[in-house]
C-alpha cells in the first residue's frame, strides 16, 4: 500500500496529469454556461421538444432505457484522458530516464509494474467519477433557472449513478492498459498512435474484409460495454457481459505481457 500511495503521488505531479485534469475542469464550466446561455427564454415545452434534448432538463442527463443523454458526451474525453494520461506516466519515466533510480529504491521489477498499474487504474477511477459529478453540476443553473427536474425519481438516479460507474471502471481500464503498452515500449507515443492505428485502421479494414471477426473487435465490445446492451446496427449478437469479459482478457494478455518484458528487460542498456 505504501508503494501504491507513493505512484500515485508521483503520478499526480506530473504536468500532463494536471494539465489534463484542468482542461477537464474547463470543459465542465464551458459546458455549464453553454446549457444555461442555450435554455435561457425558452418554455419548459420549447427545451423538451428538442430533438437532442437539454442539459436543463435533469431526465435527459441520462435516459436509462436508451443508454444516452449527456453523460454520454463526457464518456469519449475521459476515455482519452485516462489512456494519454496513463501513457504519460509509464512513458515519462523512460523518457526522463529515472526508471533506473526508481528501480535502485525498490527493485522488485513486477511488484513496482503492478503498483504503477493499480495506481493509474484508482487515480483514473477516482478522477473520472468526480469530473462526471462536476460535468452534470455544471448543469444545475441551467435546471433550477431554465428548466426542470419533472420525471426524476429513485430509478433516475440508479440508472445515472450506474452509468457513472460503468464510464469509471472503463476509464480505469484505459489507463492500466496505457500504461501497460507505454511500458513495453519505452515510449508514450508508442502506445497513443498503436491504439489510434488498431481502433481507426486496421479495425476498419477488418470490418470490410471479414465482417464474422467483429464480434472480436475492441470497438464493437467497448460500445457494447459502454452503452451496456446489444448494438442494435450489429449483425452478432453479443451481450454486455461477454463483451466484458473479452476486454478483460484483452487487458489481461497485454498487461501480462508489458509485465514479463518489463520484468526481463535490461534497464541499465536502455535508459
Amino acid at each position: 500500500m505504501r508503494l501504491l500511495r507513493t505512484e500515485m503521488r508521483r503520478a499526480l505531479r506530473r504536468r500532463a496529469v494536471r494539465v489534463l485534469i484542468s482542461i477537464a475542469l474547463l470543459g465542465c464550466v464551458f459546458a455549464g454556461v453553454v446549457a444555461f446561455v442555450g435554455s435561457a427564454g425558452k418554455t419548459i415545452a420549447e427545451l423538451r421538444l428538442d430533438d437532442e434534448g437539454s442539459p436543463a432538463v435533469m431526465t435527459d442527463w441520462w435516459i436509462a432505457d436508451t443508454n444516452e443523454g449527456y453523460l454520454a458526451a463526457a464518456m469519449f474525453f475521459l476515455f482519452l484522458g485516462a489512456f494519454f494520461g496513463g501513457a504519460t506516466v509509464a512513458g515519462g519515466e523512460w523518457r526522463a530516464g529515472t526508471v533506473t533510480t526508481v528501480l535502485t529504491w525498490e527493485p522488485r521489477r513486477l511488484r513496482l509494474h503492478a503498483a504503477r498499474s493499480a495506481s493509474a487504474g484508482v487515480l483514473s477511477l477516482v478522477i473520472s467519477f468526480a469530473l462526471q459529478v462536476l460535468f452534470l453540476a455544471a448543469f444545475l443553473p441551467a435546471v433550477f433557472v431554465n428548466g426542470t427536474t419533472e420525471g426524476v425519481d429513485g430509478a433516475f438516479w440508479n440508472g445515472l449513478v450506474i452509468a457513472m460507474l460503468r464510464t469509471s471502471l472503463i476509464t480505469a481500464g484505459a489507463a492500466v492498459l496505457a500504461v501497460a503498452l507505454a511500458t513495453a515500449a519505452r515510449n508514450t507515443a508508442f502506445a497513443v498512435i498503436a491504439v489510434f492505428t488498431w481502433l481507426v485502421v486496421i479495425e476498419n479494414l477488418i470490418r470490410g474484409l471479414r465482417p464474422s471477426l467483429e464480434r472480436w473487435l475492441w470497438g464493437e465490445n467497448l460500445a457494447t460495454v459502454m452503452t451496456w446492451a446489444q448494438l442494435e446496427t450489429a449483425d452478432f449478437s453479443r451481450g454486455p457481459i461477454i463483451a466484458s469479459a473479452t476486454l478483460l482478457a484483452y487487458c489481461a494478455l497485454i498487461v501480462g505481457a508489458a509485465a514479463a518484458s518489463f520484468g526481463r528487460r535490461d534497464i541499465a542498456a536502455t535508459t
